[in-house]
């Protein structure tokens, strides 16, 4: 044993090995780090020419990093280091190799977003769009190699706190009538008022009341947040245990369902209650979790009897809400037509929206279409939806094989789908 550490091969291959150990150890603290600063939007903004629309600074084109960035690029930086001999292997084995359907399809699919940025009015825009959607792919890639070395508890843990705080932040926000600002300000929160242009207000029996935003930029992508939150932790929770972690995931469901109800977003209430009724029917079957859904719906139940209610009763085509929807699909729909192949490029439909719009419509329609299907067709063409779906197609197929776990991942990428198909998410 002796002669074998004297060794200096040995030595090295020992020491790397206990390298590659803390490197990956490390891994898994960033990526614990991203779900728990998943929610926050601190970041530097940068302001580029392409970034403005008629003189208007718009926060969609400005080219941002995010603290969630530095975390991906440090887990992306330590994984190269990781999977060295991996990726130098497989990358001689991916020029020797013939090319599968399924490589040809994203070569292809690449090929056809480069022509869409480069044919588009704003080719920076669609650059640095690119270089988002290859940030997440990787994320994307990272998750689905790595998610059986990761331990879900704790993933679901840093899902629990981040939403116990953006609850209490919300809620906080809701009596202040406004923001709180102070130390919230480094975790992305904006300043804002009930008097601040294009803030998201509500009238409910004729009062008016101040939709909270958390850390997010509107409350109904605050409102999707807690859906998906709170659903990935009701697929776990368990009874009849007096472990902390329990009582932290109860608390994360109680407080945020108050928030969510706040929040006031239609949908978003709309999609918990169906979420609530599937787990109700499952739970009830096996007398499993019974009294803390029936709590949740309880809560649920008190709050839409009271005045907030009236938001889901006295829903008219008129409000301003769905006519902004309808003039955003009206002018995707229009891009469409107009570019059926390759799209008007990527990141490029807010470039291209005030060309589509009427003259005197209002600044604040300056905005993504409120659907993600019609997002992918209007930026990147036929070609871009049909990959988008089958894409889609393939992740259902796959989770529908996971017999064990399918019910769970069904209904929270069904909730994905959902509130993506009626805001930008």
């Amino acid at each position: 044993m002796k002669k074998l550490f004297r060794n200096p091969r040995a030595k090295a291959a020992t020491g790397f090995w206990l390298l590659s150990q803390k490197v990956n150890k490390f891994q898994k603290i960033l990526f614990y780090l991203l779900i728990l600063f998943l929610p926050t939007q601190l970041g530097r903004h940068f302001w580029p020419e392409f970034s403005f629309i008629k003189g208007i600074r718009i926060d969609y084109l400005s080219p941002t990093l995010y603290f969630t960035d530095i975390l991906i690029l440090l887990i992306f930086i330590f994984w190269i280091f990781s999977k060295k001999k991996f990726l130098i292997s497989n990358f001689k084995f991916l020029i020797r190799s013939q090319f599968s359907n399924f490589k040809i399809t994203i070569v292809v699919f690449m090929v056809f977003l480069l022509i869409g940025i480069f044919l588009s009015k704003s080719p920076q825009a669609g650059v640095y769009g690119l270089m988002k959607l290859l940030e997440f792919v990787f994320l994307g890639f990272y998750i689905a190699h790595n998610i059986k070395k990761l331990k879900l508890e704790k993933i679901l843990l840093m899902f629990a706190i981040a939403t116990i705080f953006e609850s209490f932040l919300s809620i906080a926000q809701y009596f202040n009538h406004g923001s709180l600002q102070g130390i919230f300000y480094f975790f992305g929160e904006r300043f804002f008022n009930p008097q601040t242009l294009g803030i998201a207000n509500a009238t409910l029996g004729g009062e008016l009341f101040l939709r909270p935003y958390g850390t997010f930029s509107h409350p109904n992508v605050l409102a999707g947040y807690l859906v998906i939150g709170m659903a990935l932790i009701l697929s776990r929770i368990k009874n009849h245990e007096s472990r902390i972690k329990d009582v932290i995931f109860i608390l994360t469901l109680t407080i945020g369902t108050i928030a969510l109800l706040i929040t006031l977003s239609r949908i978003a209430i709309l999609l918990w209650i169906v979420i609530l009724s599937f787990y109700f029917i499952r739970k009830f079957v096996i007398h499993n979790s019974l009294f803390i859904i029936l709590f949740l719906v309880g809560l649920l139940f008190l709050g839409l009897v009271t005045p907030l209610g009236a938001r889901f009763t006295g829903i008219k085509l008129s409000d301003e809400s769905i006519v902004q929807r309808e003039s955003l699909i009206q002018s995707s729909i229009a891009m469409i037509k107009n570019n059926p192949v390759f799209g008007v490029g990527l990141n490029n439909f807010l470039v291209n929206l005030s060309s589509y719009q009427t003259p005197h419509a209002p600044l604040f329609y300056l905005q993504p279409v409120h659907n993600i299907f019609l997002l992918v067709a209007s930026e990147t063409g036929i070609i871009g939806l049909v990959f988008f779906v089958w894409f889609i197609f393939v992740t259902y197929k796959r989770i529908m094989n996971q017999s064990l776990i399918h019910n769970s991942l069904f209904i929270i990428l069904f909730s994905v789908l959902i509130l993506g198909m009626f805001d930008h998410y």
